[in-house]
């Protein structure tokens, strides 16, 4: 994994924006050695399956189904934006193992209308650069469920919105999905090392750097660099795609927390920390006049009361004097959840979480060392 300025856009200017970290991903048509690398694609674990541009890659990956009206995806995002692209066939390959013939979203394809039903709301996210770009060739979605949707998406009637959808002559409607045809998260389809994911990243001692390395590891317990060890584990709530925990700040308690390595900064609210101004480029952001230093407890979302616990320090500074790409100590505020607001409380454990630790995320229906997942684990450095 690499942080860095992301992309080139065709002038060789970066694309991307802070604390994405990125892999390259080889996609082949199924069964064949026509291949390409698609490099910075963004790994995020708080959601499920690869999504890649269109404009990102030539090779011509077959449809899903291959004939007849085919089918498009949308997925929404806590930003309100969402990608909306056909569902494509590819045998991907990523870190020396290959998942074969695995459903993927293909956004601005071609193959179905350009206009995303307006159940997807929001604003659609574009490709690299640019306002609502992703600063990125493509997402890879690691995080606790092996399908972006799941039964729901396979049995309900009507079928749930906004997921699955044909198209025909223009007008789309939802559809059900097999499960088995869903957007997959390709670390439970590979033959081996197969029940979840290793996030770890390199430390930052002064706070921020140019660029980061990490590694992206898959499996947990299955060789000798991925074990478990003395990493704090959390139960995560097994009823939806959320990874959820709930995080003690202050006297907030925020049940809706997540430990998610797409979101660029620590994400919750503090009054009593500056914010930037709402008319510059840092809006969104904490500005403080000087480096602030708080805490947060992360507790089990679905444990038994006396289940493990664990408070983990932090800084934010203030974001306007700082430079580089990877940053441990930037923050913003969250979805606002005072009254009147119905919108629930909460804290994003984002990249900078990451850095100098080992992060977990183990899949639905595995178990790992008597632990049930879907959980997350996180080291205590």
């Amino acid at each position: 994994m690499a942080v860095d300025g992301g992309p080139l856009d065709a002038n060789g200017a970066p694309q991307g924006t802070i604390n994405q970290a990125y892999v390259t991903v080889t996609l082949c048509v199924p069964g064949t050695s026509t291949c390409q690398a698609i490099d910075h694609v963004w790994v995020d674990t708080g959601s499920t399956g690869l999504r890649v541009f269109a404009s990102s890659f030539t090779s011509q990956l077959p449809t899903q189904p291959p004939t007849g009206n085919v089918v498009a995806n949308c997925i929404q995002f806590v930003s309100s934006n969402y990608m909306w692209g056909a569902m494509r066939t590819a045998d991907v390959k990523i870190g020396g193992l290959t998942a074969s013939s695995m459903p993927i979203q293909v956004v601005n394809d071609a193959a179905v209308t350009t206009t995303a039903p307006s159940a997807c709301g929001g604003t659609a996210i574009t490709t690299v650069g640019g306002p609502n770009g992703l600063g990125a060739n493509g997402l890879l979605g690691v995080g606790l469920f092996q399908q972006d949707c799941g039964l729901g998406c396979q049995n309900n009637s009507p079928p749930p919105t906004p997921w699955y959808y044909t198209c025909p002559g223009g007008t789309c409607s939802a559809v059900n999905v097999a499960t088995g045809l869903q957007n997959q998260n390709v670390a439970g389809l590979f033959p081996t090392d197969n029940n979840g994911v290793l996030v770890q990243m390199q430390s930052l001692p002064s706070g921020t750097a140019g660029t980061a390395t990490g590694s992206l590891i898959f499996g947990i317990g299955t060789r000798g660099n991925n074990g478990l060890g003395s990493a704090v584990v959390f139960a995560a709530n097994a009823s939806n795609g959320d990874i959820k925990t709930t995080t003690t700040y202050g006297d907030l308690s925020e049940p809706a927390s997540y430990v998610d390595s797409g979101t660029n900064f620590w994400q919750f609210n503090d009054s009593t920390i500056t914010a930037c101004p709402t008319t510059g480029n840092d809006n969104g952001f904490y500005c403080p006049a000087s480096t602030v230093s708080r805490r947060a407890t992360m507790l089990p979302n679905t444990a038994p009361a006396n289940a493990t616990n664990f408070t983990y320090s932090f800084s934010v500074a203030d974001i306007s004097m700082l430079t580089g790409n990877a940053m441990d100590n930037v923050g913003g505020p969250s979805v606002n959840c005072t009254p009147p607001s119905t919108m629930p409380c909460t804290f994003a454990w984002g990249l900078p979480f990451f850095y100098g630790r080992s992060v977990f995320f183990a899949l639905e229906n595995k178990t790992i060392n008597g632990n049930a997942g879907p959980f997350v684990a996180a080291s205590t450095p």
